[in-house]
């Protein structure tokens, strides 16, 4: 598996712990968010791939990419 670190991500919907809550959604520009980047960490067996949401110089939250259900990317200009 090649995970791809990148740092143009937009917006992510993280999966719900339980039945009960209703996830959590971070968007660049919203609520102090700064930044979320794809990064990958050292799992038990090989390299997993992990979304960080960036609050200025402060990491805020670290989720295995397994537990999001979106991931959008910004629009680079001329591509969709």
């Amino acid at each position: 598996m090649t995970i791809l670190e990148r740092g143009n991500v937009d917006f992510v919907v993280v999966v719900p712990w339980n039945d009960n809550d209703g996830g959590l959604c971070y968007r660049v520009g919203y609520d102090g968010v700064t930044e979320i980047k794809i990064v990958k960490r050292h799992g038990p067996m090989d390299w997993l791939p992990y979304v960080e949401v960036w609050k200025g110089e402060r990491l805020f939250a670290e989720v295995p990419q397994h537990q999001t259900l979106t991931v959008e990317y910004k629009l680079t200009e001329g591509k969709p």
